[in-house]
Parts: structure tokens; sequence; C-alpha cells
């Protein structure tokens, strides 16, 4: 919460600033410190998000919440943040196009394959499925942090046979 000291100075980011790019917000100097977080709501905001993609402002984050959005999986922070898809969709980029920005794309259709298959093994609910993970890895969106290490090319290129034909002989 802010300190009671500070109260006039935190004030609820109420959307005013939609649709301003994040660099003319630099320029002008408007700082994010004079508002509660747009996502907790009760913490002094550190920073001004902002999608990467189009480069419109979100809102004010704390330091908490920007950490937990940009270093948690996208499903996590779809799932466990209370008002992430409306704050992702406070980018007037995004939602002109109707969309979320690239890094979310999986996240949504594996939530919405959960909510609607009813994915099971053994009795359980599979907390990841292989496939979602192989189209995360061919789209680079591998979690932050982990290495995608190459294919082990078994032999060289001009050392490939065809492989030997069976019932012949």
């Amino acid at each position: 919460m802010c300190p009671p000291s500070a109260g006039e100075a935190c004030q609820l980011y109420t959307g005013h600033l939609r649709g301003v790019l994040y660099e003319s917000l630099r320029r002008r100097g408007t700082r994010a410190d004079d508002y509660l977080c747009r996502l907790c709501k009760e913490s002094p905001a550190t920073a001004w998000d902002h999608c990467h993609e189009h480069g419109f402002l979100r809102g004010p984050l704390c330091g908490s919440c920007n950490a937990f959005k940009g270093k948690s999986s996208p499903g996590s922070f779809l799932e466990r943040q209370e008002g992430a898809v409306l704050h992702l969709l406070e980018c007037r980029g995004c939602l002109e196009r109707r969309t979320l920005p690239g890094r979310y794309h999986v996240a949504i259709a594996q939530k919405h394959l959960e909510a609607t298959e009813r994915h099971r093994h053994r009795g359980r609910r599979w907390r990841r499925q292989t496939w979602v993970r192989h189209v995360e890895l061919a789209h680079g969106a591998a979690r932050p942090g982990r290495r995608r290490r190459p294919a082990a090319d078994p032999a060289p290129p001009g050392d490939r046979r065809p492989p030997p034909r069976r019932g012949a002989g």
C-alpha cells in the first residue's frame, strides 16, 4: 500500500493514457510512480508496462507485478494474475487486431484445449501435452532462461546410406 503521507500522490490509474505510444510518454516525462499498480491496485507503480510488439502503453505496474508478468510463463501469468487478459488488451494495437501478443498464443490454445477437450492421462489431467512443447519450441516461445540444444545429427551429410532392403535375396 502507499504510505499514508503519500496517499494523494498514488492515484488509481483510470486508463486515460490508453492509446499513447510508450516512447512519447517517456519523452513527456510522465511518471509511473504517481499511480497505483494497475493489476494489484495496492502497491505504488514503478514502471510503465507497454506492448513490445505495437509500442502502446498498457498501464503502470509495481515491481512485483511487472516481474511476474515478465519472468513467469505466459500460461502462469494468464492463469494466476486476475485481470491479466484485460491488462494485455490495454494495448491499442492488440485490441484493434483482436489478439494478444505472440508470446501468449500457445498458452491460450493450451488453456482452451484443457477447458474444452478435458485431456486426461491415467485419470489425471496432463500438465503439458507434448505437442504443445514442440509448437512452443518451433515458434521460439520456449521458457525464458532455458537454452535449446540443437538436435544431434547422427551422421555427416555425406555418410547417409539408404536403409537395407528387407526380404530381397
